[in-house]
């Protein structure tokens, strides 16, 4: 049975790579399609200003009919160049559209290779025409493109096949473009857009190399892609210096200087483009394993960034808490307008705890007991959330929905914490020491961010309302700050923590640590004047982020 199902499995891989295959030689052709189009234009150019006449009468007849027959195999099929029709109807009407824009451009490219109406209006005609017939053209290859990042398989390499293609088509645009120049026919236009073309070269031939994010390209480090990319490049560089020559010459030996340059580029680039098609069976089994480790290292970093937003939350718990109190005594002049850019905050991530959000990247929960109590948060979250939201439109004049804030502030930080339990017991099943220790130390520094802020709110309450539990409650925080401080950079055998020693962790908590010997002392104190009380409230934010910085190098960082 289980022989059975690895030969299916081979089977199936094999079927799909097939038709990966078939893909990627529609990708290649119905891309050089776009290239033919500038060839063409080029090729009729050439046979106007009389350079080469014989072969560009004969290389003309020859584009004219690839294009010709591809598009008819794009369509319904062609055995010979290995194409299959395509079923989906959008890419068909596609190809529909190109097929009636080029059928009187193609009786125009005839009359030209049989030296008929050569005339200003022909060319004119084909001046107008070629960059529509490109354009429409290219949507469909941009649709075939967009096939290969469809379905579980999401061969992004489609998309580098699809602009490796377009690089062949641009020689000729440019080549085109400097006929036009010669010729004075909209040469400044021509110009402008040879120029354009030129810089769209150079950006696509590095994205292929290193890639690109804007023109999702993923690049490549295949050993002969690489190499031919690199032969094509200095192929690239010549034709460039031979452009800047024609450009400023009267000589026919000049312009066809260029043009010869720039058709051993294209040919250089179309080389590349078939080593592209050849390898993208190995490439997508590289992609394949790539998934697979990604996924498995995927599962032990999505853990620790879950438990960062989830320790999060009981930080902001308290910075809501202690802004309602700053935005009732006014102590400080922003204090009313953060509340509600903290509101939103925690209940944009406590819906996606439950129904994930894409922007703060985090998948939906499904674990019974986890969704249980992000319920039960939500319950003691609503009221809550209206009572910060009635302290900021008051501008802290609404007491009794500063009470109710300060009389359940604690409960939601209890339930909130007690979320991050459960996704800690969660992700610790299974894990080694060193795994279950990184997601410990995720939540231990969380905890600090929360920490300051409940030190703070505790230090109003007592200063400001003279509630004495309050301040006993400070002292136990603050030292809880100071104690966890210590064991994040030093480690810990009774919690059996390592050390910091990963370089930008251990700085960015020394840094910590230089703030937090500053201001403590603050903290200590059974008295403050309200230039200190207003000090302090200034430099705790500045406690927090470089807090919060270090968390976010300990989820990310890979050793601590």
């Amino acid at each position: 049975m289980k022989r059975l199902l690895v030969i299916f499995l081979l089977f199936s891989s094999f079927l799909f790579a097939m038709s990966d295959k078939e893909l990627a030689i529609t990708i290649n052709l119905a891309g050089k399609q776009r290239m033919l189009t500038q060839k063409m234009s080029k090729e009729a150019l050439e046979i106007y200003l009389g350079i080469d006449l014989q072969n560009a009468i004969n290389n003309l007849k020859k584009s004219s009919a690839l294009f010709d027959k591809t598009l008819k195999g794009l369509m319904q099929g062609d055995n010979e160049l290995g194409l299959v029709p395509t079923k989906n109807q959008a890419i068909q009407a596609q190809l529909k559209k190109v097929q009636k824009l080029w059928e009187p451009f193609y009786a125009k490219i005839k009359e030209i290779y049989n030296m008929k109406n050569l005339d200003d209006k022909t060319f004119d005609y084909i001046y107008k025409n070629n960059p529509i017939l490109l354009q429409e053209m290219n949507k469909a290859v941009f649709m075939y493109a967009k096939l290969g990042n469809k379905g579980s398989n999401k061969l992004k390499m489609a998309n580098d096949i699809n602009l490796a293609g377009r690089q062949r088509m641009l020689t000729q645009k440019i080549a085109k473009d400097l006929l036009f120049v010669k010729a004075n026919i909209n040469a400044k236009e021509a110009l402008k857009d040879m120029q354009n073309a030129i810089k769209l070269f150079d950006k696509t031939l590095n994205g292929l190399f290193n890639g690109d994010k804007k023109m999702h390209l993923v690049g490549t480090k295949l050993p002969r892609i690489v190499k031919q990319l690199t032969i094509t490049k200095e192929h690239w560089q010549k034709a460039k210096k031979y452009l800047a020559i024609a450009l400023k010459s009267n000589k026919n030996e000049d312009t066809l200087n260029a043009i010869k340059a720039l058709d051993s580029t294209k040919d250089k680039m179309n080389k590349a483009v078939e080593l592209y098609t050849k390898s993208l069976n190995r490439q997508k089994q590289i992609l394949k394993i790539n998934a697979i480790i990604h996924s498995f290292l995927h599962k032990k970093e999505s853990a620790k960034h879950l438990i960062n937003l989830a320790g999060r939350q009981r930080m902001l718990t308290q910075r809501i808490s202690k802004l309602a109190l700053e935005c009732a005594l006014h102590l400080i002049p922003d204090s009313c307008t953060h509340l509600e850019q903290f509101v939103k905050l925690y209940e944009k991530t406590l819906n996606g705890f439950e129904f994930g959000d894409k922007e703060l990247t985090l998948s939906p929960t499904k674990d019974p007991q986890a969704l249980a109590q992000i319920h039960k948060i939500k319950k003691l979250w609503k009221p809550f959330a209206d009572a910060a939201m009635r302290v900021q439109k008051s501008n802290g004049k609404d007491l009794q929905a500063l009470k109710y804030i300060l009389a359940h502030n604690m409960e939601l930080l209890k339930e909130s914490n007690h979320l991050v339990e459960i996704y800690d017991a969660i992700h610790q099943k299974n894990l080694n020491y060193l795994d279950a220790a990184k997601i410990t130390l995720v939540d231990m520094a969380g905890r600090q961010r929360m920490l300051t802020q409940k030190m703070t709110k505790e230090l109003l309450e007592y200063l400001v309302l003279k509630n004495t539990k309050a301040r006993d409650k400070m002292k136990e925080t603050v030292k809880l700050f100071d104690d966890t401080l210590k064991v994040l950079i030093n480690g810990s055998k009774l919690y059996m923590l390592p050390k910091a020693t990963n370089p930008k962790i251990k700085a960015q908590l020394l840094k910590v640590s230089n703030i937090w010997a500053k201001i403590m002392p603050f903290y200590n104190k059974n008295s403050l004047s309200k230039k200190e009380l207003v000090l302090l409230l200034k430099a705790n934010p500045i406690l927090l982020n470089e807090m919060n910085k270090a968390v976010y190098l300990i989820e990310k960082s890979t050793d601590y």
